[in-house]
């Protein structure tokens, strides 16, 4: 059950069961529980680049995928890095395998990285302009040159080891 176009009542409209729960009861119910996908990555290791342009961290399994009615999306990232000392990284999301939210820009988040592991995350941002229908939110990442990692794994038995990347969207309206 999806959003529908609120009715316009007319003065003296006979109100039906049917009208109110399309219009009222669904929508309500739309709203409560709006579209959501959140991607907690065990890769059962870490993933690696050393890729100097931005490209998938995983095309097939770190992307969020959702069916949207139209609204604005909530989309953020949180991870744990780590690389050579010196090893600048940058991060973006990617929405339909065309369009970069940081374009424009290097990307949407670029840190130095050293040998620790360092938790960095893409703020909470909102899409707007979707059309109603699926939509694919994909993590992309370069280096300056140096190996980056990125930890994903939930099952090593080293407590170090065990961290989740996590990506999520939400439609909010």
């Amino acid at each position: 059950m999806g959003w529908t176009t609120p009715r316009t009542w007319l003065v003296g409209e006979l109100v039906t069961k049917t009208m109110l729960d399309t219009h009222l009861r669904d929508n309500l119910m739309a709203l409560k529980d709006p579209p959501s996908a959140q991607v907690l990555r065990d890769n059962a290791g870490a993933y690696t680049t050393n890729s100097s342009t931005l490209v998938p961290v995983d095309d097939v399994n770190l992307k969020a995928t959702l069916t949207t009615y139209g609204g604005d999306v909530l989309v953020w990232f949180v991870g744990t890095f780590n690389a050579s000392s010196g090893t600048n990284m940058v991060l973006d999301i990617r929405v339909d395998g065309s369009d970069r939210l940081g374009a424009g820009f290097e990307g949407l988040v670029a840190q130095t990285l050293g040998t620790a592991r360092e938790a960095i995350a893409i703020p909470p941002l909102i899409v707007t302009g979707l059309d109603p229908g699926e939509h694919t939110f994909e993590l992309l990442w370069s280096s300056s040159g140096a190996t980056i990692r990125l930890f994903s794994d939930t099952t090593s038995g080293t407590a170090a080891d065990n961290l989740p990347a996590i990506l999520v969207a939400r439609e909010v309206s």
